[in-house]
C-alpha cells in the first residue's frame, strides 16, 4: 500500500483540514512537474517509474589527502570492488555537495555578551572567529551521498534487492573505516531541499504531506524555475548543470578535489551503469573491427597515391584501433567491466554574469587532469535531474553526454578529501581552525563522543596548558554558566585563571588553613547499582593510602582498616581520620597498636591535612586544588585523597550540572601500580556520572608505559596531540595509528600550539593562535 503518493481517504479534523489548505497554498503546482521521480515513502524508497526504485546513503569521510599511499589504494580499490558489485540492471549515483555554511552555524560559536564581568573576554573570542571566518571560501562542507537503483516488478521485491546492495557496499566501505547510512525519506528530501532552494532544513513532515494531499515533489520544488538552452533561473538565482565531455584514457584521483578546491558552491554527479560483460565485448570488437577496415581502407588508397604508409599511421582509424586494444586488455586481462557514465556539475549564481565566472573556473580547474567541461546545451532540465539524489542519468536520452568508461576510470573519481570535526550539538566547543579545510572544529565531548574521556599531550612549552585553558576552560566558564570545573594542579600552573575568574582554590600543604575530610562521603542515593557500597569504597581507598605509603602492609593491616572504617561509620555521625584513629586504638589487637603508630603522621600528626572537617566551599562551580608545596610521601597521599573527593563531588552533582575535570602532570598517577589502578578506575567511573576527565602531560612514554595507563588512554575517545617526540609517537602507535602525512603535524608542528585533535575516528589537524595583544594571551601564555 502506499501512503504518500495519493490523498488519503479517512476523514480528516477541522484542524487538518485548515492545515491541508494552508499548505496546499504555499506548493507551486508547476514546478514540481520538473522532478522527474512519481513518490517517495517514509522509509526512504524511492519509486522512479513503475519498475525502477532507488534508495539513498549518506558517505562518511576518511583522511584521504593525508593517507599513505596504501591507504590511498585500499580507497580505490574499495572503489573498484563496489563498482565490479553491480550488475546490468544496477545503476549507481555519487553525489557530491559543496555548501557553504550557514550563517547561524558561524554565529552559534561567538558569544554573547552578558555584563558579568567578563565581556572583554568575550569580544576577544569572537573577534578571533571572526578574523578566522570572514572569508566565505572557508567556510564550506563536503557532504556525499550513494544512490543506487535497481528494476523490479514491486516495491518489496525492489527493496529487498537494495538492502542486500546496500549490505555489501556498506562492508566494503566499513573495511576501511568509511560509514554508509541509510536515509529516509525526510533525509532525502532534505538533499532536494539543499539543491533546489538552498535550504538545510525541513519544514515539514510526511504527517504534513499525507493530510496536504500533495506529493513530497510538491515540498521540495522550487517556486519558480525557467530553463533556456544553456542555463536555467531558479527562483531568484541562475543555475547550470556542466557535463564532463571528454576525458583521458585514464582518470587520476585529483579530479574531484579540483573541481571542489575551487572555493565556488556547487553538486557533482557521478553516475554509472554496467553494460553485460558479453555486450560490452561485442561493442568494442565491433569498433576494432569498423577501425580496422578503414585503416585498411586508408592504407589502399594512400598506396595508389604514392603516399608512404607511416604517413597516416597518426589517423583516427589508428587511434581509434588503439585504444580498442586498450579497452579489450582492461575487460579481458584486468577482469574489469565497462560502465556507461557521466559526471555533471551543478553550479548556482545570484546573476548571469556570476555563473558564467564561475562556470569559467570550474573549467579551468580540471583542464589539469586533460578533462573538458561543456555546458548541456538544450538539456538543462534532464541535467538537473541528473544531478538530483534519484538515480538515473536523465542525460542519456541524448547519446553524445554519456561516456564509455572502465571500472578503473571510475574508481579513482575519490569523493574523499579532507576530514573535518564539525558538531551539530548547541553546546559544541569550538577547538579552532583545520588547518588543511580551513573550517572551524567543533566538538561536543559529551554528546558526539562514545565516551567524553581525554587526554592532552606534547612536550614542554608545546602549548598544553594553554590548549587547556584557552581551548576549554574559559569558554565554558564563559558560554555555560552552570558547568563545573575542577583542576588538580600539581605545580600551579592553573592559579592565574582561577584568581581571574572567581575559583575556589585550595592549598593543599601541610599548615594550609584549607581543610577536606577523607572520611566525607557521597549522597548514597544519587549512586548507581555498581557503586552502591560507598563504606567498602572507602576501605578500599585507605587500604590504598596506606599501602602506597607505608614499608611494610599486610593482609592484617587491610582486615583492621576494613573493621575500624565499618566500626567508625557505624559510631559517629560525621566522622573524621582523628576520629577512625581513635577507633583503632581501641582495637585489642596488637596489629591495630603498630597500625596506629605507622599512620600517626596522617591522622594526628604533622601531615594531617585530610583529618579535619571540610572548611572550604566544594559547591563552587570552579575549585582548583593546588599542590604545589607537597612533596614526598604527602604528595601521592593527597592526589589518591583528592581523587576520592573528586568522586564524591561528581556524584553529588550528577544530573544536575556538568562536570568537566582537569589532571595535570598526569605521569604523577602512574608512578606506582596501586595509584595507578585507582586512579584509572576513578576515570572509568566519572564518565558514567556526566562528567568529563581529561589528563595533561608532556610525558606520554611514562603513561604508556604501564598496563593501566594504556588502558586508560585506549579507552579516552578524545586525544590533543601537540609537538611530541617520535619516542612519544612510538609509544602511541599501540593506541592509534597516524600516517606520516599526519605524524608531520606533531613531529614538525607549523607553530606553538597546533598539533591533532583526535575524536574517536576522526583525526584533524587544528590551529588556534592566540592574538598576543589581547588579554586572553596575556592571561593564558606562560611566557606572556
Amino acid at each position: 500500500m502506499r501512503l504518500f503518493n495519493q490523498k488519503k481517504t479517512q476523514k480528516l479534523s477541522k484542524a487538518e483540514r485548515e492545515r491541508a489548505k494552508r499548505l496546499r497554498r504555499t506548493m507551486t503546482a508547476s514546478t514540481q512537474n520538473t522532478l522527474n521521480y512519481q513518490w517517495l515513502t517514509p522509509d526512504g524508497l524511492m519509486t522512479v517509474t513503475s519498475d525502477t526504485y532507488s534508495k539513498t546513503y549518506r558517505l562518511g569521510d576518511t583522511s584521504y589527502i593525508t593517507a599513505t599511499d596504501d591507504e590511498r589504494l585500499d580507497v580505490i580499490e574499495t572503489n573498484a570492488d563496489i563498482f565490479q558489485s553491480l550488475d546490468i540492471d544496477n545503476d549507481l549515483q555519487l553525489l557530491i555537495l559543496n555548501r557553504r555554511v550557514e550563517t547561524t552555524s558561524l554565529s552559534s560559536l561567538r558569544y554573547e555578551l552578558t555584563g558579568d564581568g567578563y565581556d572583554d573576554y568575550r569580544k576577544e573570542y569572537n573577534e578571533m572567529i571572526t578574523d578566522r571566518f570572514s572569508d566565505d571560501q572557508n567556510t564550506f562542507k563536503i557532504e556525499k551521498y550513494v544512490t543506487i537503483t535497481t528494476q523490479a516488478n514491486q516495491d518489496h521485491q525492489a527493496k529487498r534487492i537494495l538492502d542486500d546492495m546496500a549490505n555489501v557496499i556498506e562492508s566494503q566501505y566499513s573495511s576501511i573505516g568509511i560509514s554508509f547510512k541509510e536515509m529516509d525519506g525526510l533525509d532525502r528530501l532534505l538533499i532536494f531541499r539543499k539543491i533546489l532552494r538552498k535550504e538545510a532544513f525541513l519544514d515539514f513532515t510526511y504527517e504534513d504531506i499525507a493530510i496536504s494531499g500533495l506529493s513530497t515533489r510538491d515540498f521540495i520544488a522550487p517556486n519558480y524555475i525557467k530553463f533556456d538552452k544553456d542555463h536555467f533561473r531558479i527562483d531568484d538565482a541562475y543555475a547550470r548543470v556542466l557535463y564532463v565531455r571528454d576525458y583521458p584514457t585514464f582518470l587520476n584521483d585529483k579530479l574531484i578535489k579540483n573541481i571542489l578546491d575551487t572555493g565556488i558552491e556547487l553538486a557533482i554527479s557521478l553516475h554509472a551503469k554496467p553494460y553485460d560483460t558479453a555486450a560490452a565485448m561485442k561493442k568494442v570488437k565491433t569498433v576494432q573491427s569498423s577501425a580496422k577496415r578503414e585503416l585498411i581502407k586508408s592504407q589502399k588508397e594512400a598506396a595508389k597515391a604514392g603516399v608512404p604508409g607511416e604517413l597516416i599511421a597518426g589517423g583516427k582509424a589508428t587511434e581509434t584501433s588503439r585504444e580498442t586494444e586498450k579497452w579489450t586488455e582492461e575487460l579481458q586481462d584486468n577482469d574489469q567491466k565497462m560502465f556507461s557514465g557521466v559526471m555533471t556539475v551543478y553550479l548556482m549564481a545570484d546573476s548571469l554574469e556570476e555563473l558564467n565566472d564561475y562556470t569559467e573556473q570550474v573549467q579551468r580547474s580540471v583542464r589539469k587532469n586533460t578533462v573538458e567541461l561543456d555546458k548541456c546545451y538544450l538539456y538543462q532540465e534532464e541535467a538537473l535531474n541528473t544531478i538530483l539524489p534519484i538515480g538515473i542519468p536523465f542525460i542519456n536520452v541524448k547519446r553524445r553526454f554519456m561516456r564509455d568508461v572502465t571500472t578503473s576510470n571510475l574508481a579513482t573519481q575519490v569523493p574523499f578529501t579532507n576530514v573535518d570535526l564539525r558538531s551539530s550539538s548547541p553546546r559544541a566547543v569550538y577547538y579552532g581552525q583545520n588547518q588543511l579545510s580551513k573550517n572551524p572544529i567543533t566538538l561536543d565531548r559529551e554528546k558526539d563522543l562514545n565516551t567524553p574521556s581525554g587526554c592532552i599531550f606534547g612536550i614542554s612549552g608545546s602549548g598544553k596548558s594553554v590548549f587547556a585553558k584557552a581551548g576549554e576552560i574559559i569558554p565554558t566558564l564563559l558560554r555555560y554558566t552552570e558547568d563545573r570545573i575542577i583542576i588538580v594542579d600539581p605545580e600551579a600552573e592553573y592559579l592565574d585563571i582561577g584568581q581571574e575568574f572567581g575559583a575556589e582554590i585550595i592549598t593543599v600543604s601541610p599548615g594550609s588553613p584549607h581543610h577536606f575530610n577523607v572520611l566525607d562521603l557521597p549522597d548514597k542515593e544519587k549512586l548507581q547499582v555498581e557503586d552502591s557500597d560507598p563504606i567498602g569504597q572507602k576501605v578500599n581507598l585507605l587500604s590504598t593510602l596506606f599501602e602506597n605509603i607505608l614499608t611494610e602492609f599486610s593482609d592484617d593491616d587491610f582486615s583492621m582498616i576494613d573493621r575500624v572504617t565499618k566500626q567508625t561509620y557505624e559510631t559517629v555521625d560525621q566522622p573524621t581520620f582523628k576520629d577512625w584513629q581513635a577507633i583503632l586504638l581501641q582495637q585489642p589487637e596488637q596489629v591495630a597498636k603498630e597500625l596506629a603508630l605507622k599512620v600517626e603522621p596522617y591522622t594526628m600528626g604533622s601531615n594531617d591535612i585530610f583529618s579535619h572537617q571540610t572548611n572550604v566551599n566544594m559547591d563552587s562551580r570552579f575549585i582548583i586544588f593546588n599542590l604545589k608545596q607537597l612533596s614526598g610521601k604527602l604528595k601521592p597521599f593527597a592526589l589518591l585523597v583528592i581523587q576520592d573527593y573528586i568522586w564524591n563531588q561528581v556524584v553529588n552533582h550528577q544530573g544536575e550540572t556538568t562536570t568537566w575535570l582537569y589532571f595535570d602532570e598526569l605521569q604523577l598517577y602512574f608512578k606506582h601500580s596501586l595509584q595507578a589502578t585507582f586512579f584509572t578506575e576513578l576515570y572509568s567511573r566519572i564518565r558514567k556520572y556526566g562528567a568529563l576527565p581529561i589528563g595533561i602531560t608532556q610525558n606520554p612514554e611514562t603513561v604508556l608505559s604501564t598496563e593501566e595507563g594504556r588502558k586508560l588512554v585506549a579507552n579516552c575517545e578524545f586525544l590533543a596531540l601537540l609537538k611530541l617526540k617520535r619516542t612519544d609517537l612510538e609509544v602511541l602507535s599501540q593506541i592509534i595509528h597516524l600516517t606520516p602525512s599526519l605524524e608531520r603535524f606533531v613531529l614538525r608542528p607549523k607553530a606553538k600550539g597546533t598539533g591533532l585533535i583526535v575524536a574517536g575516528d576522526t583525526i584533524v589537524p587544528f590551529e588556534n593562535p592566540i592574538p598576543k595583544h589581547t588579554k586572553l594571551y596575556q592571561l593564558v601564555a606562560t611566557d606572556a
